[in-house]
């Protein structure tokens, strides 16, 4: 997702938080990228299409909760069901939903899905927009971490980064982040990918951030870094 420019992100975003009662409507797929399609000179290298963005937002591969199901959804639209070919499309429409269009090789039948992510930031919750069923799909390549779990128990508690920001991190996975302009409730999930790296996602109105994280041996400090970055947030436990 590199080269996800902003205003796609944005969208995104904006989008992911739609009405509950959510039902399908025209799209406005071409008339979104048409409209950021217009702002290209400006964005240059960086330009990407708001439902080219979205594919890669999804590309991956993911297992369907309580199910035994895998879908592999790949940048080119193209991916399986398991062990069954299929083909999908990102787009937007006018109930304002960001929306996934799936169908199986060989099939005439088209499923359509309102896309939004979950309290994780992890997972994506697939509302049928054409009355099959739903779908919350969780990435495959990470292990999602209890937080009695000896990889992740240390960092419940309260944390300061130095500049004034309280962090209070709590075993049902809600988080208060306190600073000079108010505060922010939001949620937090902790997991370990497949290289072994543990990473935490903090999921706040608006969006999400990631980092990989380590604990001193006392647990009283973490180090915080954005992956593909060097910057190291400090955090000191009260």
């Amino acid at each position: 997702m590199k080269k996800i420019l902003v205003l796609a992100f944005v969208l995104v975003l904006a989008l992911s938080g739609c009405s509950e009662k959510k039902k399908a409507g025209e799209s406005v797929t071409e008339e979104v990228d048409s409209y950021a399609e217009d702002m290209k000179d400006t964005l240059g290298d960086q330009f990407s299409a708001p439902s080219e963005a979205v594919t890669k937002a999804v590309s991956g591969t993911w297992i369907v909760a309580d199910s035994e199901d895998t879908y592999e959804l790949k940048t080119d639209g193209t991916g399986r069901k398991n062990d069954e070919a299929l083909t999908f499309e990102c787009g937007f429409d006018d109930e304002k939903n960001i929306t996934l269009k799936i169908k199986m090789d060989g099939s005439d039948t088209e499923e359509l899905y309102a896309i939004s992510t979950d309290e994780t930031g992890y997972g994506i919750r697939l509302t049928a927009l054409d009355g099959g069923g739903n779908l919350y799909l969780l990435p495959a390549d990470i292990e999602f971490l209890d937080v009695n779990d000896e990889r992740a128990k240390g960092i419940i508690g309260k944390w300061s980064d130095g500049n004034g920001n309280i962090y209070q991190l709590n075993d049902d996975m809600s988080m208060e982040i306190r600073g000079d302009e108010g505060s922010t409730e939001g949620s937090f999930s902790v997991v370990e990918d497949k290289s072994g790296t543990l990473l935490m996602r903090i999921v706040v109105s608006g969006g999400s951030l990631e980092y990989e994280y380590t604990l001193n041996e006392d647990g009283t400090q973490m180090d915080l870094v954005s992956p593909g970055t060097d910057t190291v947030h400090q955090w000191t436990k009260e």
